[in-house]
């Protein structure tokens, strides 16, 4: 259609085509709109009389650019190239929905997005890895392993969530599963808190500190921003701080983890965002150097195409991405997930192909929009706000006066521009000299010395530490003494293969990401940061001399040491700043003094201060211990008594093994440092030891101790959970067997005559499991001809292999009964025998195994003895075999099914 403005109340309208009928039909639709008077009609168009509303509505319209050929328009596998998966993490998502999003995403070349917590391992360099992996602030579930996948390309740092602007996040306890807390570095069934980002990075100069960080891994860094007043200020403030994508998030997503205020009152539109970030950047000079993203709640190739036309270049999809893989939209999710994405597993039967072809045919949809519109790409779309017209509604808009968003900024453009980029000039050298002595001359080790450090020497040791790993498990093969594997097949480092040496004034983030077989030693001081996201190796720190044994007077690192460390050990001849092993969930430290909030939500590892501290020392702790030398008796007004159960380490009612735990610490602390006040420690235990205390997480005493479980809980209670939680394990236990068609127990069997082995109830709580999902496939399989029909050997396989909660509420029904024989003191030992063995499954499951925390394990040693000696022997095969003998005797008169490759024989 073309149209002109004759005045302001009249206008000509033509459609192609020589028809008078059409424009006619035209002149008849619009007299609906009321206010129009037609002038006159034919073959040549109309033209018409308008007032009001109407003459409004006509004046908006303008002609629209030529179409160009579909053939002439950006392919559709370039164009899903600049769509992604939104940040849903392992965590928000069980491990199946969470793979499935990043398998579908990859499938067509979009870019998928891990969310925060980290990916299991066995993920990296396969099409269930993420190209974007998020590093938020760096908290949790960043190692170098991490940053070395070779499937990364992007990492975001988070400064907010649209769903929740300036909150944190928040795992309830039921969602920290075994392997959730293996990802995360926490404790199964323990809650995980996430503070809000500003907690963490307080201006510009931690988030141009933070993407220095993240470029160590040789990739581009995004900065995720909440839609919000003065958005584009900041988004030219991030731009020159380093980062290299801006996401701008709008106020909708969450997957059921955000308050219902925070839904409802908090955040803004995405579009507003993204209009004022787009043109802040073009009047700067800055719009080249970035990508903007959008995350909007994208559903069509329209909204792709809008957001392209407002400044957009890349476009995230998250609700639509989980609805193509079955979500229902029950708001419910961290309940009870009834598509089994959030929780319940067992009902997850999303396919990521689904989710592949929404996006393969997303982007068919944006290029048919294009070739309309005139336009051969997305980049050609950018900023044509041209093209679009504002909406006009007060249910939508308010009396927000949003015309701002369609303004066109003209472009500033710097020919030569110079941005703030990253300086690894250390690293390189290192890792040069590392490959030369190690990998190439063969040699068992590598010492170098004689380095000194400025305040510009920053992340020293970071791009060396992922080099290091990206060389032994994703490059050639490289074999050498310095070399070893671990169980799991990993290469690594020895330990002290690479030993560095240096001196002056560190930067920012020494040691950050500090990777195993790699020794840091430092003599003098560094700035903030020291050992961030250490994930194994150590870090030393010595006095240079002339310090004060005043407190204040000898303070050798900056703020936020060891924050989110996960592995590896630090030793401090001296005093830390504020906020010391934040979040540490892995590493072993000694220090000689800390400042305020030290050991703030720790979830794991182990700290030794024998120095001053401020204010709020283990806030928030809900893993790992602190150890305090106190000879002032200070602790109790300072430590936050709501997290930290406080008891000197002579007393042995939480076990014996702390007072040896803080030994072995000085031990190790005088060895790397060769600190006067170890020595001495050491040297005056006898009389020393009585002022050494011991915090221990409350949360952990309550929820692993079986004294503490016996008094929380009702006999019901304890029943309900333990026949649950024996019931999952072994209907996962039967579902992997079966996955794997490996013949149950490795295919041996009782002897005859056999009537109480191991083997034989194994065998028997198996063919339970499996009988229970026969009689449910017979009852849900119309007509059903018996075990044999093929219809009810797939549904068998279904039931097992989803985990289907009836199954599993059989067995729980066979258990319950059984176990009402135990007393309450044994059912809660059972319970707590239980809980303490998911902790260790988490442990032995976590990426990083570089944890050598000497509480944690004495804990657990102290815990296993303790409960040895209070339950009588509970063979749990034997106890479901014995409670379902006579429905396994009915299944033994029935003909099982036989189908070798596809069911587990028992």
């Amino acid at each position: 259609m073309v149209a002109s403005v004759v005045d302001e109340s009249t206008f000509r309208l033509r459609l192609t085509g020589d028809d008078t009928d059409r424009h006619t039909a035209l002149a008849e639709g619009l007299a609906r709109l009321g206010d129009v008077q037609t002038l006159a009609v034919n073959a040549d168009g109309i033209e018409v009389s308008a007032t009001g509303t109407a003459a409004r509505l006509l004046a908006l319209l303008s002609n629209a650019p030529d179409s160009v050929r579909l053939a002439d328009v950006q392919p559709a596998h370039e164009i899903t190239r600049a769509l992604a998966s939104g940040a849903m993490s392992h965590g928000a998502l069980v491990a199946t929905a969470h793979e499935a999003v990043a398998h579908g995403t990859n499938m067509v070349g979009a870019m998928s997005n891990s969310g925060e917590g980290g990916e299991h391992h066995t993920r990296y360099g396969t099409i269930r890895g993420s190209r974007i992996k998020q590093f938020a602030s760096g908290r949790f579930g960043i190692w170098a392993g991490y940053l070395a996948d070779p499937m990364l390309e992007e990492l975001e740092i988070k400064i907010g969530q649209g769903a929740k602007p300036g909150e944190g996040g928040q795992l309830p306890a039921p969602k920290v599963t075994v392997d959730i807390a293996a990802a995360r570095g926490g404790t199964p069934g323990i809650e995980l808190i996430s503070p809000p980002p500003h907690h963490d990075t307080y201006s510009i100069e931690d988030l141009a500190q933070l993407i220095h960080d993240c470029k160590a891994a040789r990739v581009r860094v995004i900065v995720k921003l909440v839609s919000s007043e003065g958005i584009g200020t900041i988004a030219v403030g991030v731009a020159k701080a380093g980062a290299d994508v801006i996401n701008v998030a709008g106020n909708t997503g969450g997957t059921g983890a955000a308050a219902v205020t925070s839904l409802k009152y908090a955040g803004r539109s995405a579009e507003i965002g993204v209009a004022e970030v787009h043109q802040a950047l073009v009047a700067n000079g800055l719009r080249q150097k970035v990508v903007l993203r959008c995350s909007g709640a994208h559903q069509t190739g329209g909204d792709v195409v809008t957001s392209a036309l407002l400044g957009g270049d890349s476009f995230e999809f998250g609700t639509t991405a989980l609805m193509m893989l079955g979500c229902v939209m029950a708001k419910n999710c961290n309940v009870k997930c009834p598509a089994g994405l959030t929780t319940n597993p067992e009902a997850f039967e999303g396919d990521p192909r689904a989710l592949a072809q929404y996006l393969l045919n997303i982007a068919h949809d944006v290029r048919q929009i294009l070739a309309r519109l005139g336009l051969r790409s997305l980049r050609e779309a950018r900023g044509r706000t041209d093209l679009l017209q504002l909406l006009d509604h007060p249910a939508s808009v308010g009396r927000l006066d949003v015309r701002r968003l369609l303004a066109r900024v003209p472009e500033k453009v710097v020919a030569n521009p110079e941005y703030l980029e990253k300086d690894f000039t250390t690293d390189d050298a290192l890792i040069e000299r590392v490959r030369a002595a190690l990998v190439d001359g063969r040699e068992p080790g590598l010492a170098i010395e004689g380095i000194r450090l400025g305040n510009s020497d920053k992340s020293v040791g970071g791009q060396l530490s992922i080099d290091v790993e990206r060389l032994l498990n994703h490059q050639l093969p490289v074999e050498g003494p310095a070399f070893t594997t671990d169980d799991r097949g990993r290469r690594r480092l020895v330990d002290d293969a690479v030993r560095i040496r240096t001196t002056g004034s560190a930067g920012q983030s020494y040691g950050v990401f500090c990777n195993d077989g790699i020794t840091l030693e430092h003599t003098g001081t560094a700035n903030d940061g020291v050992g961030k996201s250490q994930s194994g190796g150590r870090i030393v720190v010595r006095a240079p001399g002339g310090g004060s044994p005043e407190p204040g007077g000898n303070v050798l690192v900056g703020n936020f040491a060891l924050f989110g460390a996960t592995g590896g050990r630090t030793f401090v001849q001296g005093e830390a700043g504020d906020r010391f092993a934040v979040r540490n969930s892995g590493a072993t430290a000694v220090v000689e003094g800390l400042g305020d909030f030290g050991c703030e939500y720790m979830t794991g590892g182990t700290v030794l201060n024998l120095g001053g501290f401020g204010k709020g020392l283990g806030n928030g702790m809900s893993g790992g211990f602190l150890y305090q030398y106190d000879p002032s008796g200070e602790l109790g007004g300072r430590v936050s008594a709501d997290s930290l159960l406080v008891f000197p380490v002579t007393d042995t009612g939480h076990g014996a093994f702390h007072e040896e735990a803080v030994r072995l610490l000085l031990h190790w602390h005088l060895e790397a440092t060769g600190s006067p006040l170890a020595a001495r420690l050491l040297e005056d235990w006898a009389s020393e030891r009585r002022h050494v205390y011991c915090g221990m997480p409350r949360a952990l005493l309550l929820y692993q101790d079986a004294t503490e479980i016996l008094a929380a809980a009702t006999r019901t209670e304890l029943l309900d959970e333990l026949a649950t939680s024996i019931a999952t394990d072994k209907l996962h236990s039967f579902k992997v067997d079966y996955r794997d068609r490996r013949t149950v127990l490795g295919g041996r069997a009782p002897a005859f005559g056999d009537q109480g082995s191991d083997d034989m109830f194994s065998l028997l709580s198996s063919y339970t499991v499996l009988g229970a999902a026969q009689d449910l496939a017979l009852k849900r399989v119309p007509g059903a001809t018996g075990p044999d029909d093929p219809r009810v050997a797939e549904a068998v396989r279904n039931l097992v292999l989803t985990e289907d909660f009836f199954v599993k509420q059989r067995v729980v029904k066979y258990l319950r009964g059984t176990l009402e024989r135990f007393d309450d003191g044994e059912l809660a030992t059972l319970i707590a025998i239980k809980r303490l063995d998911d902790y260790k499954s988490a442990l032995r499951q976590r990426n990083n195994l570089s944890v050598d925390a000497p509480g944690t394990y004495g804990w657990i040693a102290h815990q296993t003895t303790k409960n040895a000696g209070r339950v009588r022997a509970a063979r749990f095969d034997e106890l479901l075999a014995n409670a379902a003998l006579a429905d396994i005797a009915d299944i033994a008169g029935r003909r099982v099914p036989h189908a070798p490759t596809e069911t587990v024989t028992a």
